[in-house]
This record gives C-alpha cells, structure tokens and sequence, in this order.
C-alpha cells in the first residue's frame, strides 16, 4: 500500500472533517495521523479530490445522505449524555 492510500484510510476511519488532519508543513503537507509522510502540492490536491468524495469519487445518494445526518444526530446525542 502506497503511503498516500495509507493515508486515505486513516483519514476515512476517522469519519470527520479531513481537511483538519492536515497541515502545512514548509513546502508540503503533513497529516497528524501519518506524520513522517510529507507531501507535495499535487500529493494533497491528489487526496484532498478524493477525501471531498465519500468513496473516492462518487457523489453521495440521497439515502447515503439521510444516514449520515442521522448517525451525526446519534453521535451527539451520545457525546452529550457522557
């Protein structure tokens, strides 16, 4: 597995705002999870299209949708009842 699929996993499990993973670091990236990955500008923009689409290229359906909403609701419900 290439450390940019790597990459995509880990950020995928976390099931959150990708875009928060990751930083700048001097000319490249770094992600927090996998941080002695560094990458170029085309590496991040390579990930960012594919991390802004749910499967890595396909829009999400009306039902992936509904789900998602409804499993966010479940979460914070149970955050709150911590």
């Amino acid at each position: 597995m290439t450390h940019l699929d790597q990459i995509e996993t880990a950020v995928r499990a976390q099931r959150g705002n990708w875009t928060a993973l990751f930083s700048r670091n001097g000319a490249g990236w770094k992600c927090i999870l996998l941080p002695k990955h560094i990458l170029t500008d085309d590496e991040y923009q390579y990930l960012a299209r594919r991390l802004s689409a749910p499967d890595g290229g396909a829009a999400l359906t009306p039902a992936e949708r509904k789900r998602n909403s409804i499993r966010a609701l479940a979460d914070k419900a149970d955050s709150h009842a911590r």
